[in-house]
Parts: structure tokens; sequence; C-alpha cells
């Protein structure tokens, strides 16, 4: 895979971008923490969508950035414990844990309340395109299979019909 080069102006606009979203991410992880405990790797990048859906439209470059970023934090939580992720976010981006809260709290305000009548048929309709992303990747990861299989050398598989 050939990756661009991010210059120090695009990370400090990331940077700032994930310091307003941050605050988003850990309202999410506390509270799937205070029901569930320490989070699998799955509740963790549900908890990461769900604070990007509040980064609004940006470009591809942009989002793999950010989500770039999440990836190191879901890695750090998984191996040492949330403190030490935390610590992390605090070290990376040169501020303090609640400094960094506080001013994504403008973002707060924008993400959907859990009263807001629209936010039932949003979840309806994410779970039917989450449904038809599924199926369209287990076609693309079947068609990648079929290719990879007429080149690669070796023993075909016995169909039983000879």
């Amino acid at each position: 895979m050939n990756r661009h080069t991010i210059t120090e102006q695009h990370m400090i606009q990331e940077a700032a971008l994930f310091q307003a979203i941050y605050p988003v991410f850990i309202e999410e992880v506390d509270r799937i923490e205070a029901t569930r405990g320490k989070l699998s790797e799955f509740q963790l990048m549900r908890a990461a969508a769900c604070s990007k859906d509040v980064m609004g439209n940006l470009s591809w470059e942009r989002r793999q950035t950010v989500n770039a970023i999440f990836e190191a934090y879901i890695e750090i939580y998984r191996k040492y414990g949330r403190e030490s992720a935390d610590e992390w976010v605090v070290l990376t981006f040169g501020s303090s844990r609640k400094a960094i809260v506080e001013r994504g709290r403008k973002f707060a305000g924008e993400r959907p309340q859990t009263g807001d009548p629209n936010v039932e048929s949003r979840i309806e309709e994410l779970s039917r395109l989450l449904l038809e992303k599924e199926a369209e990747l287990l076609w693309i990861h079947r068609e990648l299979n079929l290719l990879q299989g007429m080149i690669a050398p070796g023993p075909k598989p016995e169909d039983g019909a000879e």
C-alpha cells in the first residue's frame, strides 16, 4: 500500500480535529465501561465510530489520519489499559485531558441526543446500511479469493465430480 507523507501542518489539523472529537469518544467509553467493564476491541471501535460522527464531511486522507490516531489509542488501551491510553493522548497532543475535553465540549451539543425522534430512524438507516455493506464486502472477499486461487499455483481442491 502506498501511503502518502503527512505534512506537519496536516498533522496539526488532524490533532485539532481529534481533540475536538475526543470528548465524545471518552463519554462513550465511560458509558460502556460503567455498564460492562473493560471494553473489547469491537466496543472501542464502536466508541470511535460514534465520536467520528461529529467530524462531518472530510476528505479520505483526513479520515484515515484520524482513524490511525484511534487505532493507536485502541492498541494502547488493549495492551496497557485505559489510563495508559489516556496518558498517551495527553503526551501526544500536548495538553491535559481536562483541557482537551473542555475544548471539545462545543461538539457535544451537535451530537444527537437519545430523546431525539430522528435518532431511532437514523439507527434503522445505519443498521440497514451496515447489512448492505457487509454483504458487499463478503461478495468482494469471495471474488478476491477466487482470483487469488486462479493465479496461485498449487493443488486444486477436489470437488468430488471426478
